[in-house]
């Protein structure tokens, strides 16, 4: 069985035909989602990009004790399980924190593929010339050089064909029709788009904002969305819809090519996303605080927390389901597909199960959530059940509670009037963590009091030894 994994960085599930939205063009992908088992409850767990890579890589929850930078050597990873089983394994990608030095995330690969030019990668020379494609105070990092950085790597393209997308699927498509005959493989294409910068061919644009409502603020900055007039936020939806439109019709190239080689039947293809973005929702621009809230991160409420999750196999019915899921859950899953033993490392839950019809779900709670080292305490997890969706700070800040069947759109607190569902979701989220192999002092310090006050820390926090 080969294996084909694609990730789209940052692309919101609402953007996508086949998970509800009305005026989206994406029919590729909506096209794939017919043909696949496709995961209605699928959450970003480990976040944001390098956590989610490290957490697909190696099968299991790094959150808690993982935060931005190198994959460290200890960790079994899915590739090199795969390289001892005899498949080839190649990565094709344009994200650049994934091609940093020695962050090891090629790690049983035997190749690598990289697309220059990406975000801020220093691939053109200082003195290249480039155009601002608004002011230049409206966009994020403008004056410490990373805009100016991807703008005059952007400066080359004479077409389509020179955006990100589509030079990482044309790469992708070459090593395919190379390849494919020497016997299993695992490709593993990794596109950084729709990341901002959002700066796709006008015609895309066209398709959502046909008269400019504004400028193009191809990157906004982080923060408040107020700084923003209601032209520019429309004209920044557009840009990034733009964008999702793109990955889509070079994604649909891939996929047609895979069928051209004659390997739809004993190829398996799974698509999803690491986590989605805010683009005005809540009053808020981006994924995190700006740089006068350099250590407050957002919840990832569900904007940002629901990503596209689809999985197409040989023998597989399509269908939809509703059990929660996580990137992590990917590399058993895989695995187990292709025949192959799971790693006791590998802590996440093969979803077979599920995809078979032999079980209606593999957990009942999902927990998205920054990294809890560090500087982290800051930033939040997020903890959904059935019913509800805890947002809980370690630092002491009162939580939220939404309560998901009334607010699916999570909009409402409701913490106050419910303090006991809170302590039953923080529970589970403490069961989650142990589950994980989580040691208590990564998540529980004895000097965290909780805003319920001291009488009530008992029977929330379960066998903290406070």
């Amino acid at each position: 069985m080969n294996l084909l994994v694609i990730v789209s960085d940052t692309l919101r599930r609402d953007y996508l035909g086949a998970y509800g939205a009305q005026q989206m063009h994406t029919p590729a992908l909506d096209r794939l989602a017919e043909e696949s088992v496709v995961f209605d409850r699928a959450h970003c767990a480990s976040f944001p990009t390098l956590p989610c890579r490290a957490e697909l890589f190696t099968g299991k929850f790094v959150f808690p004790y993982l935060n931005w930078g190198p994959l460290p050597r200890r960790e079994v990873v899915l590739a090199e399980v795969l390289a001892e089983a005899g498949y080839t394994c190649t990565m094709v990608t344009d994200n650049l924190p994934l091609c940093r030095r020695r962050y090891d995330y090629e790690r049983g690969f035997h190749s690598r593929i990289r697309i220059r030019g990406q975000w801020y990668d220093n691939f053109q020379p200082a003195d290249h010339e480039f155009r601002w494609p608004c002011a230049p105070e409206k966009l994020r990092d403008a004056s410490d050089g990373r805009i100016k950085q991807y703008l005059r790597n952007i400066a080359i393209r004479r077409g389509e064909e020179d955006c990100f997308a589509p030079q990482v699927i044309r790469e992708a498509i070459h090593w395919l029709e190379q390849n494919h005959w020497r016997g299993k493989f695992f490709l593993y294409v990794d596109l950084f788009d729709p990341h901002e910068p959002w700066d796709p061919p006008s015609r895309y644009v066209e398709l959502y904002d046909p008269a400019p409502s504004a400028e193009d603020v191809i990157y906004p900055a982080y923060g408040p969305a107020d700084c923003y007039t209601e032209a520019e936020v429309k004209r920044i939806r557009a840009l990034y819809a733009g964008e999702v439109t793109l990955v889509d019709r070079w994604l649909g190239q891939l996929l047609e090519a895979l069928d051209a080689l004659g390997r739809r039947e004993d190829t398996v293809v799974a698509f999803l996303s690491d986590h989605g973005i805010f683009l005005g929702e809540r009053g808020l621009m981006g994924k995190m605080g700006g740089k006068k809230e350099s250590l407050k991160g957002w919840p990832t409420y569900c904007e940002v927390s629901r990503i596209p999750f689809m999985l197409r196999a040989p023998g597989l019915a399509p269908g939809r389901r509703r059990a929660f899921a996580h990137p992590g859950d990917l590399a058993p899953t895989l695995l187990e597909l292709a025949g192959l033993p799971v790693p006791q490392t590998m802590r996440a839950a093969s979803l077979v199960p599920v995809l078979r019809g032999q079980a209606q779900q593999v957990r009942d709670t999902a927990v998205s959530s920054w990294s809890l080292r560090g500087w982290s305490v800051h930033r939040p997890s997020v903890v959904r059940t059935d019913e509800w969706c805890l947002v809980f700070w370690r630092s002491g800040v009162e939580p939220e509670l939404y309560h998901l069947p009334s607010d699916p759109q999570e909009t409402v607190n409701v913490y106050r009037k419910h303090r006991a569902a809170a302590r039953d979701v923080h529970r589970r989220y403490i069961q989650f963590l142990q589950a994980s192999g989580t040691s208590w002092g990564n998540y529980l310090p004895r000097r965290w009091l909780f805003s319920l006050g001291q009488s009530s820390r008992r029977s929330l926090f379960l066998e903290e030894g406070a």
